[in-house]
């Protein structure tokens, strides 16, 4: 017979088995991040031949989609509505037409100052550039005068038109200051002529 001795031991290992998962670690919660190993961001060198280490920084640099153009989600502000069609808006300026149609003389996508011309024959919504808000405009060879209301179709399309608000002169395309064509000249064709024959012939 088994001893009563031996009995209780027996007993008592049977218990501390029963209690021994109660009184392990608990597993790590599968939700929670793993723990960092030793030395975690610590930038340890090498060796004595190699260059010192460095940390990169965080944040990083602008990426190419800081070349995307802006977003804008305001509303236009309506100055003003007329019942009449567009190409009626001022009187039209040739020269600064042409200046848009250049890139010379534009406003920004962003203007969003506007009026409103709801005539069935021209429907249109023109930008507007007030004396007062000359930073709209992108003025490159100085052709804005300082009390001129400037009307845009089109601002910096090849098909684009400008409209001084009111009664006003236009500007001569012969009289422009600051233009790149050159002058018109009246032996132009006689020289080109004498180009040609100077041409070796067969």
């Amino acid at each position: 017979m088994v001893s009563r001795h031996l009995r209780g031991a027996m007993l008592a290992l049977l218990l501390a088995g029963a209690a021994w998962p109660a009184l392990a670690k608990a597993p790590l919660d599968p939700k929670d991040p793993p723990p960092d190993p030793p030395a975690a961001g610590i930038i340890q060198q090498d060796s004595d031949g190699h260059l010192p280490a460095t940390m990169p920084p965080r944040l990083i640099g602008p990426a190419p989609f800081k070349n995307l153009p802006s977003i804008d989600e305001s509303r236009w502000v309506v100055l003003a509505v007329r019942d009449k069609p567009y190409w009626k808006a001022g009187t039209f300026d040739p020269v600064l037409s042409n200046a848009c149609q250049l890139g010379d003389f534009v406003t920004g996508s962003l203007n969003s100052m506007v009026i409103r011309f709801i005539a069935e024959d021209g429907p249109a919504m023109l930008q507007v550039v007030v004396p007062t808000h000359r930073h709209l405009l992108f003025d490159r060879r100085k052709l804005a005068k300082p009390n001129e209301t400037y009307l845009f179709k089109d601002s910096g399309w090849p098909n684009c038109q400008v409209w001084i608000n009111g009664k006003a002169v236009p500007r001569k395309l012969d009289s422009v200051r600051g233009t790149s064509v050159p002058k018109p000249d009246p032996q132009a064709l006689k020289k080109r002529k004498a180009q040609i024959r100077g041409w070796p012939q067969k």
